[in-house]
């Protein structure tokens, strides 16, 4: 029988890459500016407009959770910036946690907590909480019903659900629409020099994303229509677009330097043809940032 632990070690890491092998193309400063700018008309990184949603809509000393927190680089940072707020952060890599208990502890940070928790099925206090936080975690969620109902037992009255999250389709599985428009941009706009993993849009086999991590956007479509269905209203909704910037970029995003101007204008230019397929409604948005409050 396989040791738990090294199982457990074994999910994170390959989990971890795949995960940043599907997001990497958001890393990169044009991306990243296109991104904040499309979605709340500024340059600013996007962890920082978790921090000014949590400062605005959260009192002193409320609890905020954070399901599937990995290693929780992001959750560290949420406290280190709200020293004012408590934050409670869960996941089922006890390598990882153990990696972010270690982390919390050498920076000296008493407010926050990491627990062993399957977001599929939290055990959360019924009104304990005043927030809670999705950065990226959302997708990883298979049974969102169970989950939602969780999140709004716990919810104190005015507290809220907040997302920068994956919404596109579930298991990365580009619709017709994205991979007619992906290889066409990548045949008319993008040079060979930034086509080193794929030159064709195509969708990841079922089998070798269940292989990889069969949490990877298991059910990502489903975020916000089960948000809505499980009685939340959707107070707050910001485009981060990305249906044809992400099957096009993923995996070969590192061959585009920011420093030079050629390489940037390419970027430029699928900037400017994601926003006129979004415009006339041929493609939608696979990433966004959302904020809901129960009904």
């Amino acid at each position: 029988m396989s040791d738990p632990n090294t199982t457990a070690a074994a999910f994170w890491d390959a989990r971890h890459a795949l995960h940043s092998d599907a997001e990497n193309y958001l890393n990169h400063p044009l991306v990243a500016a296109y991104t904040s700018l499309r979605a709340v008309g500024s340059v600013t990184p996007h962890l920082d407009v978790v921090i000014a949603e949590l400062r605005a809509k959260t009192p002193p000393g409320g609890l905020v959770f954070s399901p599937a927190c990995g290693t929780g680089a992001k959750e560290l940072a949420l406290a280190r910036a709200l020293p004012d707020r408590r934050f409670l952060a869960c996941d089922i890599a006890h390598s990882a946690l153990a990696q972010a208990r270690e982390a919390a502890a050498r920076d000296g940070l008493t407010n926050i907590e990491f627990v062993a928790m399957d977001a599929n099925d939290p055990d959360l206090r019924p009104a304990s909480l005043v927030a809670v936080v999705g950065m990226g975690a959302f997708h990883h969620i298979e049974r969102l019903e169970t989950f939602w109902a969780a999140c709004r037992r716990a919810l104190l009255p005015g507290g809220v659900v907040m997302g920068q999250e994956y919404i596109g389709p579930n298991r990365l599985q580009w619709t017709d629409a994205q991979i007619e428009e992906g290889n066409r941009v990548l045949r008319d706009i993008v040079p060979p020099e930034h086509r080193v993993h794929h030159d064709r849009i195509v969708r990841t086999p079922v089998e070798v994303m269940l292989r990889l991590d069969p949490s990877e956007a298991v059910r990502s479509r489903d975020i916000l229509p089960t948000l809505r269905d499980a009685g939340f209203t959707l107070a707050g909704y910001a485009s981060g677009g990305g249906a044809l910037l992400q099957p096009v970029l993923m995996s070969q995003i590192h061959t585009y330097d920011p420093q030079r101007w050629d390489h940037n204008l390419v970027l430029a230019r699928l900037f400017a043809e994601e926003d006129r397929l979004m415009r006339e409604g041929r493609l939608g948005d696979d990433f966004c940032m959302f904020v809901t409050a129960p009904l």
